[in-house]
């Protein structure tokens, strides 16, 4: 459903335009980024994303909003750079404390200072205003987002993941959202054509172990006559000191955002699939999988599954498979017969191990279905099949979303 609501003109956003968007022939993103490539100390988030703060009467963001400002607002685009930094590098462990982003890069999220393990890749941390003077009694929305020139109308999805900040869920009713908006900038208003939001809702997590994602999307529909106007897509929060809330606990991550036609359909298996797989109720068993592509071109998957006999002693199955689409089956063998300290491949003895087939919702999500063979079913005793085991992907080897074309 469209949303025609009216707000205040985003006046930075003439100044902040990447380039227009066209359906695409391909399953081609019209964006996306998840956030690999970065290093915590950046000066800049990267990848254009930018900042608008509004600021609303009373206590909740509802309604037309009594100002707002952005980093192109005061007139001085000398700065503006130095506006949209990176909060690691705006903050004061590095002599900057006079300004901040409004969200920066956690590089992995939800880091354990133990050393230990994660569970979550690089996301972006997007959080309130810290500069909210308590006892205001108004309510600040602090906006993150990306921004295009429309070129093609028709339907698109905003998809993303979502996980808990490590700071602490809302605690006094703050909220965090997903937005998609259009704006009027053939007339040089800005006024809003279509305003489409989505609460967005983290799983609970109180430890670097148990901290998830949450799949989100928002689906929109930009018709004819907006082609050539503006559109934003992000994420805000809001909190109001009023109310006792505050800009840490208005916080949430995000990663794998992704913006594309609706009838391109999930994003098929790419190279950043690659990485550790396990099912957190069954750690102790797991799976490396790598995504590449061979010389000609064709994609390959790469799979060793670390895992268990019918006795508990550990043993391995590797495999390869071609991807097709959001599916690849993986046809295992069962090495066995090296010596330790030998290593003679001439030793080695690789029977059928079973056939596997994984199912990826998406770079983080997927599902494992296992058929014994008659060899692991007599050595290894896997007389069960498995049927559509739920897997997260635990570590993420740093890549594209998707193979390159071979020229």
């Amino acid at each position: 459903m469209i949303i025609s609501v009216k707000h205040l003109s985003i006046l930075c956003s003439a100044l902040l335009v990447l380039g227009g968007f066209t359906a695409q022939v391909s399953a081609q993103p019209l964006f996306s980024d998840n956030f690999e490539d970065r290093a915590r100390d950046q000066a800049l988030i990267g990848n254009n994303w930018t900042w608008y703060n509004q600021t609303f009467a009373g206590n909740t963001c509802e309604g037309e909003s009594e100002s707002g400002f952005g980093p192109a607002d005061d007139g001085d685009n000398s700065d503006y750079q130095q506006e949209n930094r990176n909060y690691w590098t705006a903050s004061n462990d590095v002599g900057q404390g006079d300004s901040y982003f409004r969200a920066g890069l956690e590089v992995p999220a939800w880091p354990d200072d133990n050393g230990a393990p994660v569970v979550l890749s690089n996301m972006m941390r997007v959080y309130g205003d810290q500069y909210y003077v308590p006892g205001e009694g108004r309510c600040k929305r602090t906006l993150i987002f990306q921004e295009k020139v429309i070129e093609e109308a028709g339907t698109f999805r905003f998809s993303f993941d979502v996980a808990q900040d490590r700071f602490g869920a809302p605690a006094n009713g703050e909220v965090t959202a997903a937005f998609v908006k259009v704006l009027l900038q053939s007339n040089f208003s800005y006024d809003e054509l279509i305003f489409e939001q989505l609460i967005t809702s983290p799983p609970a997590a109180t430890t670097p172990e148990d901290v998830t994602t949450a799949a989100q999307e928002i689906l929109f529909t930009i018709p004819e006559e907006y082609i050539g106007e503006l559109l934003q897509f992000g994420f805000y929060n809001d909190h109001s000191t009023n109310l006792g809330q505050g800009w840490a606990t208005a916080a949430a991550l995000y990663d794998n955002v992704l913006v594309q036609s609706a009838e391109d359909g999930p994003v098929p298996i790419g190279p950043a699939h690659s990485g550790s797989w396990y099912n957190a109720s069954q750690d102790g068993h797991g799976f490396s999988i790598e995504f590449g592509q061979q010389a000609d071109g064709t994609p390959l998957a790469v799979v060793y599954w670390y895992t268990y006999d019918s006795l508990g002693n550990p043993i391995f199955m590797v495999g390869a498979g071609v991807p097709d689409g959001q599916r690849v089956e993986i046809p295992f063998t069962s090495p066995i017969g090296m010596i330790f300290g030998e290593f003679d491949p001439d030793t080695v003895e690789r029977p059928a191990g079973g056939t596997a087939v994984f199912f990826f919702t998406d770079s983080k999500n997927a599902t494992f279905s296992y058929t014994p063979s008659a060899f692991s079913t007599s050595e290894w005793g896997h007389m069960s099949p498995i049927d559509n085991l739920a897997l997260t992907q635990l570590f993420q080897v740093p890549a594209d979303e998707y193979f390159s074309t071979p020229q």
